[in-house]
């Protein structure tokens, strides 16, 4: 062979084998697409980051900066599958999100809903806490409290989020059977002001408040400040963050309702993972996580607990 033709050769030998190399290394890749930017959502991307390191796989992690956005959330999805993801893990804000998973199960991409579930999607599996249980077990929780009587203030987040929406329908169930009159029953979102307002006209009357999740906790929370009633009235919260952390320290906050979060971002990555795998049942796999009701007399266990789940995720 001349030198010329033998350059030519090795160059193309070359290309080959780097290509080859290239795809015994690549790894599997699953997107993940939060529902807003909320402290929460910190604690299962550590889950999730845990389990992707463990089954071997890249992982994409995106979220809106608020609840409800669909149309961000559309716009991330198309993002991790330009990254060639083939598996998809996403907390659904609206329907216009089961008709996009039904497009990506006809193209051979996989999907695991989390944290929450719109019945009818063409999913593989659904990670999530009972919401409507967790719900029940605040209102009964709110019940106990307060010996079965009095008025209450159910402070909901939004219309249209499946899991709050339980969370809200399970909280009510709770507090009527045990006894407890809902007086307020409000929108009230991530907006302090809101809170001001649902509750200004009733305070006088009202013994205990409820809130489904860490936005709208910390949004009553200060409307009860102001008020100078944190602490007096019982507020169950739900989830957590530094914020309502310290203020279930001081007695601010009777309780919260903590989810799992990191176990939630942890299984459905690895359900996703198992997914790529081809290692899932037919039938899609349905994990309903309990809470956890955290008070002033088990934080310390509690931190505890969680100070290990970060530990082993190897987030600082």
């Amino acid at each position: 062979m001349c030198e010329r033709g033998q350059s030519k050769y090795l160059r193309l030998l070359f290309a080959v084998l780097t290509c080859w190399t290239v795809q015994a290394s690549a790894k599997d890749c699953v997107g993940v697409v939060a529902a807003s930017g909320a402290p929460f959502w910190l604690k299962v991307e550590a889950g999730a980051r845990q389990a992707a390191k463990e089954q071997g796989v890249d992982m994409y992690f995106r979220g809106p900066s608020r609840e409800g956005r669909v149309e961000t959330q559309l716009q991330m999805i198309n993002w991790v599958i330009e990254h060639g993801c083939k598996a998809l893990v996403i907390a659904p804000s609206g329907n216009q999100i089961a008709a996009r998973v039904l497009q990506l199960a006809s193209s051979g991409i996989n999907t695991i809903y989390f944290d929450r579930d719109l019945p009818g999607s063409a999913v593989r599996g659904v990670v999530a806490t009972d919401n409507f249980r967790a719900g029940l077990e605040a209102g009964q929780a709110l019940v106990a409290a307060l010996g079965g009587q009095g008025n209450v203030a159910l402070l909901r987040l939004q219309a249209g989020v499946p899991s709050t929406r339980e969370r809200e329908r399970g909280f009510r169930q709770g507090a009527e059977e045990g006894g407890l009159s809902i007086l307020v029953d409000a929108y009230i979102g991530d907006d302090s002001q809101a809170a001001t307002a649902a509750l200004s006209d009733y305070m006088p009357q009202l013994v205990g408040v409820f809130t489904p999740n860490s936005t709208s906790s910390r949004a009553a929370l200060a409307a009860l400040r102001r008020f100078d009633k944190a602490g007096k009235i019982l507020h169950i919260g739900f989830d957590d963050d530094s914020v309502l952390i310290d203020a279930l320290r001081k007695g601010d906050i009777h309780s919260l309702m903590i989810q799992q979060a990191h176990t939630i971002g942890y299984r459905a990555v690895a359900l996703a993972a198992q997914g790529l795998r081809g290692e899932l049942p037919l039938e899609a796999v349905n994990i309903a996580l309990p809470v956890r009701q955290v008070s002033r007399d088990n934080l310390a266990q509690w931190e505890l607990d969680m100070a290990r789940d970060l530990h082993m995720s190897g987030r600082p």
